[in-house]
């Protein structure tokens, strides 16, 4: 585990982090940044990766922290701090990363700051990377894909249906129809003999082989303006991005599904407890309505006392009994 170079402050948590930072425009992008949740902290290294100490940016100093743009273009970390202007720029020039940044910030200096921790934008930036690279390779693969998604080309499945009709000499729908579901047939055994020949390719080196042609051609089509042929391992990477991706779906949906069972369950319990406080209320409501009416019967009695109508026997007895009501 390697060792913190450097001591955070009684209750400081770090909840963001990002490195190859350049810290001004004349810097290098050796440095890193940290994010917590009492301070921006600018992490300096030398050329040789040599630890130089920290420089502190506290929320309290911080006025403001947004995306900017240095004079050359190139996209920025900007804090105001009274009249100065500190900035900052990543060396990966990801704008998903830098936007995370500004927004890790902002939430930190925001009132509801506590609810927001290192996961939770280690998340975004992840989910942000592997859509790009999607995209990318979707872009890519577009690009060479055939038109029929059977196995083969729309083409390729049209001659081979219309050579089964004429093989069999059945025009009627029965025999169209026939037709197609042979040549059907023969595209997925050919898909599933592909994706057999594709892993046996895999096994034996063969796909890095021809990985290493189409990248040595890629490079003479970058050259002359050309589009770049999709690499068996990128084919890959995007088939397993995909199932990423939509494991990750299913999990949203377990957890939204969850989430609503657990607010339905908790609105049950608060409006059960709504009518248990109401219910109190009404009872002590009640209680006191008694008290009072008992006050007013036991005036009624007195008076009788005072008339000479009741004895102090009959008075006592009958205050008994009111009271014990």
């Amino acid at each position: 585990m390697a060792k913190q170079k450097y001591a955070l402050n009684p209750g400081e948590k770090i909840v963001y982090k990002t490195s190859c930072v350049r810290h001004g425009f004349w810097g290098a992008y050796t440095h890193a940044l940290t994010i917590t949740n009492q301070s921006v902290i600018l992490e300096k290294y030398g050329m040789l990766n040599n630890f130089k100490g920290i420089e502190r940016f506290d929320y309290t100093v911080i006025n403001q922290a947004i995306q900017g743009e240095a004079s050359n273009g190139e996209k920025q970390l900007e804090l105001y701090i009274g009249d100065k202007v500190e900035d900052f720029a990543l060396q990966s020039g990801d704008d998903n990363e830098l936007k995370v940044l500004v927004m890790a910030i902002n939430d930190q200096m925001g009132p509801d700051a506590e609810y927001y921790d290192f996961n939770y934008y280690q998340d975004i930036v992840t989910e942000a990377k592997d859509t790009d690279r999607i995209l990318e390779l979707r872009a890519k693969a577009q690009d060479e894909a055939p038109v029929s998604g059977t196995g083969g080309s729309g083409l390729e499945f049209a001659g081979a249906a219309a050579k089964n009709i004429l093989k069999s000499g059945d025009f009627s729908a029965k025999g169209l129809t026939k037709a197609v579901t042979k040549a059907t047939g023969k595209q997925k055994k050919k898909g599933i003999f592909s994706g057999m020949m594709d892993e046996f390719l895999d096994d034996i080196g063969i796909r890095d082989l021809q990985d290493e042609f189409i990248e040595m051609g890629n490079e003479f089509r970058e050259e002359f303006g050309l589009k770049t042929k999709m690499t068996h391992a990128e084919r890959k990477e995007l088939e397993e991005l995909e199932e990423k991706r939509r494991k990750q779906e299913i999990q949203k949906q377990k957890n939204a599904a969850f989430q609503d069972r657990v607010t339905q369950q908790k609105a049950k319990v608060d409006a059960q407890k709504g009518r248990t406080v109401e219910a109190q209320t009404q009872s002590t409501s009640n209680a006191q309505m008694s008290v009072k009416e008992q006050m007013e019967l036991l005036q009624q009695i007195k008076s009788l006392l005072d008339a000479g109508v009741l004895t102090q026997e009959e008075f006592e007895a009958k205050k008994k009994e009111i009271l014990n009501g």
